[in-house]
This record gives C-alpha cells, structure tokens and sequence, in this order.
C-alpha cells in the first residue's frame, strides 16, 4: 500500500505553536459516584497527541467531553478550530458505503445532475465539485480499498474495511482538531500503517486513544490519565515505558521500605512491651516490701498504670501508622497481577481428541487458487492472520456454527465459546454480574463478585450496566464469561481481543490464554500478541487462499 507524500508531523526541536485548544475544568463522574477526573486541564498544539491509560480511568470519556457529545458541565473549552470525533464503538450503519463517508447527498445531487435531471438545489449540494466520485474513488485506491463500491452495503465489509472507511471520512474533513478513539482498531499492519502516516501528517491537532505499540512509537507526545490526572510525557513508546518502569521501581522501594519499618516498629513495641512488663513487675514488688501508706502505694499504682497506659497506646498508634503506610504503598503499585481463573480440569482437552476439520475450505472464494483439507487434535493453539476483508471473522463465525464457508466446510468436534470483533454477545443494558449469574448457575453470586473484582471490577463497577463499562473491561467480562460458563466450551475463539485493552490487561490476556488447557484459535493483527501465545500451528489467509502455515 503506498504511503502518502504528507507535510511530516511536528517534532521534538520544532518551534512550539500557540493552542489549538485549551480545555479547563473538566470532570466526570460516574453513576455510582466514583470520580474518574476532576478540575483536569488540557491543553493541545499542533501535531499529534496519544492519550493512554487503564481501561475505565476516562479516555473515552475525555475525549467525549471535548467533541461536545457530553454535557460541559462546568468545563470550558476554548478554541475556534472544527472538532471531528471517531468514536471507539462503531454507530449504526447506512445503507451504502458513499453514506458512511459522509457524501451520499453530494454524490446524489451530482448523478441527478450529470444525468441532466439535476435541478438547482442539486446545482447548491455540489458546490461545483464535479469530480467528487471520481476523487472518492481515488482516496479509495490510495487506501487500499479499490475493490468496494460506493454503492455496496457497508454491513457486508469486514470490521478493517469499515475503519478504514469511518477514517477515511473524518480524513476527507476540514476539521482542524481529530479526536479518535482506538482508530487502529481491527486494521490489518499494511493499512494501520497507511492511516498511522496520515494521522501523523494533520496538519492540526490530533489527540489518538490508542494503545497500540505501533502508533505508540510514531507519536511525539504521550499523556497519561492516571489516578485523574494527566501526566506528560515528550516522547514516544519508549521513552513512555522507561519513565514507567522508574515509576514502578521507586512504587516496588516504597513498599519495601514500608514493610521493612513496620517490622522493625513491630519489633521494638516487643522489646517496649516486654520492659513495661518487668518495670511494672519490679513496682509491685516493691510496693509489698516498701514500708509506705496505702495510699500513696495505690497513688504510685495508679500513676503506674496510666503511664503504661499511655505508652501502650503510643506503640499501638505507630504500629497503626506502619501498617497504613504499607497499604498505601501496596495502592499505589500499579502492577496487575494476571487473574486465575480458569477451571483446567473442566476445559483440558486430550491429545487424541478431535477439535478441527478443515475440508477444502475458503471462507470468501468460491473458486479459490488455494484451500485447507487439515484435522487438528487436543489443545491446539491456533493463531489465525490474514488482511482486513479476506474473511478472518467468517471463518471464525463458520467454527462456531454461525455461518457456511463459500467453498468446502469446516467442522468443530467439540463445544465452542465465541468472542467477536464487536463483543455482540455481551448486552450493555445488563449488569456483568447479573450476566454471569446467568451463565455460571453453580457458582455463588459472591464468589462471582470476587472473581470479577479479580479482573478490576470491583463492587458498584461489577452492578453497573455493562454498556457503561469501557471496550478494555466489557472484553475481559467477555473472556472471563468464556472461561467460566456452564457446561464448559474448550475450543474458544477470539477475534482481535487486545482490541481496546490496556498494557497491563493485555498482559493479564496473555497469561490467561497461555494457561488455558483447552484449545484456541485467536484472530489478530498484533504478531507481538500471537508470538506470546506459544501457538501450535499459524493460519494465514488471504482473498483466494487459505494455507497452514
């Protein structure tokens, strides 16, 4: 796919531009009342921007604030550019792809006019861009997707093609200011790269959500939104990942340094207690050899005792204050411990058992040049690659019994557990506990809440409706719903589940899925992701082949 001749992002030594936008004040708070960020200010100049952080800290959020499609509260924002957001979630779908770039009435007005039954109201539509379809076509081209109409159906694309589109539309503005949200999302690396250059090229201002490592080492800038605040970083991936690692190692000494002094304060309150002891001890016996009143003896007990009293509780407190100390330590770390929580002995396969049948199978050609005749057996890990359109999601929908292939078949013998691009499975007006309830019977609801504080959904989050969750926390919902359900699937699919999770999750769905016991075939354009996962067996598909590689 050829790069585009762009003018090149600003970086690093460049002369620093006046804002395009400055933003004051913004909060958000959720419904259970948990504040995401407050007061936050943020401030964008011209270039590229990624925001990053853990899924549910506010991204998406933030970016909704400043495209206006959430109340401002009191917020201000101040600028005098467009404003075009690319939201994570895709909307509703038109009819035509034309449509979906946002040019179905222009188009329109120009048909009816080079038709000759065009009228001046399609005269004012065009704005004398006569070669408005022809210049579509060409950004089509360029982008690698030639082969789709303008008249298709955008519901019959793949989930890349349809990305590529929505930014392609957003590209096609005079918006000065993007916002987009996750827009490497399901994109094969030859058209990530393509819009990763042409993000990189705007000439305004663009903040990215992203957590890919691709775009992440392209962007000259990084902010984190971390414990509600945004933290700057002037550098890309790299730099963003050393500052961290600083930041965890001072996190990892302070706690150390907490746990040592609470054991030596615990130490010395022994050693503290034990004296008072043997003062005390020594006071009465002197008291009964002592030749004084009874009542000054009761007054020196007396006073005795208030001392130890006193000196007790002040071992009790610093004991107290050490051990308040390691527990804001321990919070404040930032690792995340991988989640257990699968039932090996339920899900594990054995070796001779059937999982796959491939039988001169292609899941889009009708006339393939290449297909797959291959049977594979016990825990198999599949990973699955191929280019955004060559049919990735039907094959998988084919496995899990949703769909033919257009030519041969494929077969699963055993149960399967199905994760889409989409997360269509998971209802955002249901609460993920009461989801789960659903499909784990056997299991106590609060050792379902347990399992999902496990997985960062603690509390008020887990009773929440999951449509309020963000993409990070409804997909671990989703594999965790695999993984636990009634009876048990051990064939489990996924396609592109490091879709919108954060660093630390990504590595929490690395661990997972390499201790899964049963059988995976795993759909993503991440190699970094695949290679981690130990495969077994790689499937590489393209628009008339389909090959074990």
């Amino acid at each position: 796919m050829p790069s585009p001749s762009w003018p090149r992002a600003r970086r690093a030594g460049d002369a620093v531009s006046s804002p395009i936008l400055r933003a004051r004040h913004l909060a958000a708070v959720l419904d259970d009342g948990r504040a995401l960020f407050t007061s936050l200010e943020l401030v964008l100049l011209r270039g590229p921007t990624a925001l990053i952080g853990a899924n549910g800290s506010g991204k998406t959020t933030l970016l909704r604030l400043l495209a206006g499609a959430l109340p401002p509260g009191g917020a201000s924002i101040d600028t005098d550019a467009r404003i075009a957001w690319l939201p994570q979630l895709q909307d509703a779908l038109p009819a035509r792809v034309v449509d979906l770039l946002g040019a179905g009435p222009h188009v329109g007005a120009l048909r009816r006019l080079l038709a000759g039954s065009g009228d001046a109201r399609d005269l004012a539509c065009i704005d004398d861009d006569w070669t408005l379809e022809t210049d579509l076509r060409a950004q089509l081209d360029a982008a690698g997707l030639g082969a789709i109409d303008l008249d298709a159906d955008p519901a019959n694309l793949s989930g890349g093609e349809r990305q590529q589109l929505r930014l392609l539309a957003l590209m096609r503005g005079d918006a000065n200011v993007l916002l987009l949200d996750e827009p490497s999302t399901f994109l094969d690396a030859a058209a990530s790269a393509y819009w990763r250059e042409r993000v990189l090229a705007h000439p305004g201002a663009v903040l990215v959500v992203t957590h890919d490592p691709a775009w992440l080492t392209a962007m000259p800038t990084i902010l984190e939104l971390r414990d509600g605040a945004l933290h700057r970083t002037e550098g890309n991936l790299d730099v963003w990942r050393a500052a961290q690692a600083t930041r965890r190692g001072l996190e990892a000494d302070a706690l150390d340094a907490a746990r040592s002094e609470r054991s030596r304060t615990r130490r010395d309150a022994v050693v503290a207690r034990e004296r008072i002891e043997r003062r005390s001890a020594r006071g009465r016996r002197d008291a009964r050899t002592e030749n004084q009143s009874p009542l000054l003896l009761d007054h020196r007990a007396d006073r005795a005792d208030r001392s130890r009293a006193r000196t007790q509780a002040g071992l009790a407190g610093r004991i107290d204050a050490t051990d308040t100390a390691v527990r804001r330590a321990y919070a404040a770390m930032e690792n995340v411990a991988a989640p257990d929580f699968v039932d090996a002995a339920a899900i594990a396969l054995p070796e001779g058992r059937q999982v796959l049948t491939f039988e001169d199978a292609h899941p889009c050609a009708p006339s393939p040049r290449r297909t797959l005749d291959w049977t594979c057996s016990g825990p198999v890990r599949i990973g699955l690659e191929g280019r955004n359109g060559s049919g990735k999601s039907t094959l998988v929908r084919a496995i899990a019994g949703h769909g033919a292939l257009a030519h041969g078949r494929v077969i699963a013998h055993v149960p399967v557990q199905s994760i889409d691009q989409q997360l269509a499975g998971v209802p955002p007006a249901v609460p993920a506990l009461d989801w789960l309830q659903v499909r784990m019977p056997d299991i106590a609801p609060a050792d379902i809440a347990t399992r999902l504080a496990l997985l960062g959904l603690p509390g008020t989050r887990a009773r929440q409706p999951m449509g309020d969750l963000s993409g990070g926390e409804r997909m671990r919902v989703a594999i965790a719903a695999a993984a636990w359900s009634r009876p048990v699937a051990p064939l489990l699919l996924l396609d592109e589940p490091a879709s919108h999770l954060d660093f630390d999750s990504v590595d929490a769905l690395v661990a997972l899925l390499r201790a899964w016991p049963g059988a995976l075939l795993v759909v993503s354009h991440d190699p970094a992701l695949l290679d981690a996962l130990d495969l077994t067996h790689r499937l590489q598909l393209d628009a008339d082949t389909l090959t074990l590689a």
